[in-house]
Formats: C-alpha cells, structure tokens, sequence
C-alpha cells in the first residue's frame, strides 16, 4: 500500500506536460535545476524557480477515510513554477510570455483534472505568485503556482 500519492501526480504531471503540444519548445523540468540551464523557457514541476527558497517539492495533509484505518484521504500540493528568460530588460513581453506558457499549463490540467489519479481526484491550480527580478543576464519572469490534488485516496 502507497503511503502517498505524491509521485504518482508528479509523474503524471510531468507527463501530461511533455505531451501538451501548447508547450512545445518550453523545457519541462523534473524538480531544481541541477546545474545553470540555459533554456529560455521551462515548466518546473516539485520547486519554485527561487534559487533563494526552501527548495519544497510538495506538502500534504493526510486523515483516515472513516472507521478502520484501511484508506486514507490526501491533498496533496505541488509547488511549481513558469520560469522565462529573454536575455532583455523588456517587461512587457516577458510577462506576456510567462502568462502564455501558463495558460498552457492550466489547460494540461483542466483537460484531465484528475491528472490520472482515481477517483474522486481533482486536481487544480490554486495559488500564484508572479516575480520579474532583474539578473546579470537580463530580466526573468517566475511565475510560482501550486498545483492542488484533492482528495486523493490512498
């Protein structure tokens, strides 16, 4: 028995991603970065693109699905994020392309709200965060997003 449905909805997250065709060309990345990517455009899945963070990948709340102890409910939330860079120090484009790449993601997710979990699963994008921190190579734009499973039965 699973102790948790937190790999299964990274797993099927990313894989939906890769194959979302609104994202062709965007870096989907499991996790953070290992080294210094030099992609202009990723989807990162399990960290929120802050170099400066807490590096949390996800965080649940767990109860027992009623007398017994035999299931339990999980909601389950995955810190990601849209992470652009355009090498300029013009805004405008940047954040429109941040916003872009978003709306693709958020269409992944309503296309399949369950993202391939059981029932009764629905899965949603819930909370946002837009940053445009000026870097030694130009403007990026993060935009965080936690991804939010509820509930999910284990």
């Amino acid at each position: 028995m699973a102790s948790s449905r937190v790999p299964d909805l990274i797993d099927n997250f990313l894989a939906a991603l890769a194959d979302a065709a609104g994202l062709s060309g965007v870096q989907i990345v499991d996790g953070p970065e290992i080294s210094d990517s030099s992609a202009g455009e990723m989807v990162v899945v399990g960290f929120d693109a802050d170099p400066e963070g807490d590096y949390e990948a996800a965080s649940t709340t767990q109860a027992w699905a009623g007398i017994g102890a035999k299931k339990k409910n999980e909601d389950i939330q995955v810190t990601c994020a849209v992470l652009v860079r355009k090498g300029s120090t013009a805004v405008k484009p940047l954040r429109d392309r941040v916003f872009a790449i978003f709306a693709e993601v958020e269409t992944v997710v309503r296309a399949d709200p369950s993202l391939g979990l059981p029932p009764p699963t629905v899965c949603a994008i819930t909370d946002t965060s837009f940053r445009t921190p000026q870097t030694s190579r130009g403007i990026e734009g993060r935009l965080a997003f936690t991804l939010s499973a509820t509930p999910t039965r284990i």
